[in-house]
């Protein structure tokens, strides 16, 4: 994405920072509740300092594999996710508007895969290599499923420290301008 993100990266309720109802369940970060605590997050919520439009590029060199609806809207917009194959990874990168590229195509690390949606973030999931498809995330955290938050911040924020595995990042450790 270009410009900095809006919202910080972290683990915890404490990204509710004004933006999110004090009772709610749609905290952005990997793993929160979701549905009534039926299921959790399977990825991290992205707001792009552009809004809706903003272009969201490629992590890394891949090959497109999959680009289907991901979530309706209220006001009844479709949105898309785009599955990357990154070789050592894929990515799911999705709440775009309807991408105009195409399956099987192959995309270069800072390349347009598409743009935000009018719910003005994108929401990126991290599997494993060789996954074929994305998933919602039921009961127990699926093998295949990776947390991106560590992956985001060291490209975002190549000096910030590392949030590590069971600590949140605060805020203002995400002061420092991000990597273009």
């Amino acid at each position: 994405m270009d410009g900095r993100p809006q919202y910080p990266l972290t683990r915890t309720e404490s990204i509710a920072c004004g933006h999110w109802d004090k009772n709610s369940q749609d905290y952005p970060y990997f793993g929160a509740p979701r549905s009534r605590n039926t299921r959790n997050h399977a990825g991290v919520d992205i707001y792009p300092a552009g809004g809706a439009g903003s272009p969201v590029k490629a992590l890394a060199d891949g090959v497109i594999l999959k680009i289907a609806p991901f979530y309706t809207r209220a006001n009844g917009e479709v949105t898309y996710g785009v599955l990357v194959d990154h070789a050592d990874f894929v990515a799911n990168y999705a709440e775009l508007e309807k991408p105009e590229i195409t399956v099987s195509a192959a995309i270069k690390q800072g390349e347009a895969i598409g743009r935000v949606s009018g719910t003005r973030q994108l929401h990126f999931e991290l599997y494993t290599k060789g996954t074929t498809d994305w998933l919602q995330w039921y009961g127990k955290q699926p093998d295949n499923l990776l947390d991106p938050t560590d992956m985001l911040v060291k490209l975002l924020y190549p000096n910030a420290a590392s949030p590590g595995k069971s600590d949140g990042m605060a805020a203002e450790s995400y002061s420092k301008t991000p990597a273009n």
